[in-house]
């Protein structure tokens, strides 16, 4: 079999009875789909309502004794499975007539990979057709359409940047050898929200990283079904699931999820290409820094070669090297330590390569860390990457509430010390 759908639902019977009706007229034949329907304890069971589409569609419903969140439903769903492939479509998407025709497509060639489809919010114009979902539109005004739009999704090349953002659970498909190789969905995701994201995370660590495997089909298209929702809430309560995120993955890729997603995208590319750079001379310049620097007893050090160094700090922010207690792989923006941890802070080179609002952002998070920040840089040119220099730095705090000048310039390093 070609394709598993699992749609996980907790009550709106409304919605789910449009997305069954949807599946039921795929173009795909019915011998390649089944539909697996996991009812995650609704207070009014669906399971008769499933039992409705038993003649016109390959479904059945699993259910829940107790309510465990989307995440347990989908994998619910997915260990029962038997297709080849793994559809994750909501119970409040009207499908349309291709779409599962689209999804299997995109798989065809037998590469490992991600199919993101396209969703469509629904004007009440578009919901007026769900009944005949042959006339659903396939142009929609920009505003109705998929909301990843925003982070240019359509544009070639564009997901490769930050493709796990990209992924979101009421329409992707993946190989089902790959979704239990990876553990499926962390169920400790029990509320609305970022169980999605967190999986993305995994796969693209999984593919470490690899460009081409998040592939967004735009021809594989559903439609959202209008219903009350209190996203306030949602919101509200997806907040412990992106603070069990950023826990369990610390590193710098995740730790503005929440924040900025229009610059996780857009940034993000610019920024990894800087701090993955092989050739790079800053390490070995790190013990001419120490030198120029005040002596401290509790040191932060954000950068490469700390280990080069006459006192080892009391922590590390080195995106090069794994995490452990003492270091972490993130830029600085957030780190894990209460107030007054250090003496001061050492930025040395990698923040050079940060957006102004991101450079505001990391100053206050290290004088919060420490009385005293010192940004440091090398001389020599860092190739093609955009990054700060002394006077553009300089310039650029001068209307910041903080002490800061430079304090050090040699041949080769220079540093700017920044005090609240």
């Amino acid at each position: 079999m070609a394709l598993s759908v699992v749609v996980p639902v907790y009550q709106n019977p409304y919605a789910l009875r449009h997305t069954l009706s949807s599946l039921a007229v795929q173009s795909l034949p019915a011998e390649q789909f089944e539909v697996i329907v996991v009812d995650d304890c609704s207070p009014e069971p669906v399971a008769e309502l499933v039992a409705q589409f038993a003649d016109a569609l390959p479904v059945r419903c699993e259910r829940h004794p107790v309510n465990r969140g989307r995440a347990a439903a989908r994998n619910t769903g997915a260990a029962v499975a038997t297709g080849e492939h793994l559809l994750f479509l909501d119970a409040d998407s009207v499908a349309h007539p291709e779409l599962l025709e689209q999804h299997v497509a995109g798989h065809a060639d037998g590469h490992e990979r991600v199919i993101l489809g396209r969703r469509v919010e629904s004007d009440w114009r578009t919901a007026a057709r769900f009944a005949d979902p042959g006339t659903l539109p396939d142009v929609v005004q920009r505003h109705q359409d998929d909301a990843r739009m925003g982070f240019e999704v359509e544009t070639e090349g564009a997901v490769d940047s930050s493709p796990w953002v990209f992924l979101i659970s009421h329409n992707f498909s993946l190989p089902r050898r790959t979704f239990v190789e990876i553990g499926g969905f962390d169920e400790a995701f029990d509320r609305w929200g970022w169980e999605d994201t967190e999986l993305a995370y995994r796969l693209y660590l999984h593919w470490e990283r690899a460009h081409g495997r998040f592939v967004y089909a735009p021809a594989a298209t559903c439609y959202h079904v209008p219903h009350y929702s209190d996203f306030g809430k949602n919101w509200e309560n997806a907040r412990s699931g992106l603070e069990h995120l950023i826990r369990k993955h610390e590193h710098y890729e995740v730790k503005r999820l929440g924040e900025y997603p229009r610059d996780q995208v857009l940034n993000l590319p610019t920024y990894a290409a800087f701090l993955k750079r092989t050739a790079d001379a800053s390490a070995q310049l790190a013990p001419d820094l120490e030198r120029s620097l005040p002596a401290a007893g509790r040191r932060l050090w954000a950068g490469r070669g700390a280990h080069l160094l006459r006192h080892r700090p009391t922590a590390t922010l080195d995106v090069t090297s794994g995490r452990t207690e003492t270091n972490k792989p993130l830029l600085g923006l957030k780190t894990p330590w209460p107030d007054g941890s250090f003496d001061d802070v050492v930025h040395w080179e990698n923040w050079r390569v940060l957006t102004v609002a991101d450079l505001g952002g990391l100053i206050r998070e290290s004088l919060r860390l420490a009385g005293a920040l010192y940004l440091a840089g090398t001389v020599a040119s860092t190739g093609e990457h955009p990054v700060a220099r002394p006077a553009d730095v300089l310039g650029a705090l001068q209307t910041s509430p903080f002490a800061v000048r430079k304090i050090a310039v040699t041949d080769s390093l220079w540093v700017i010390g920044v005090r609240p």
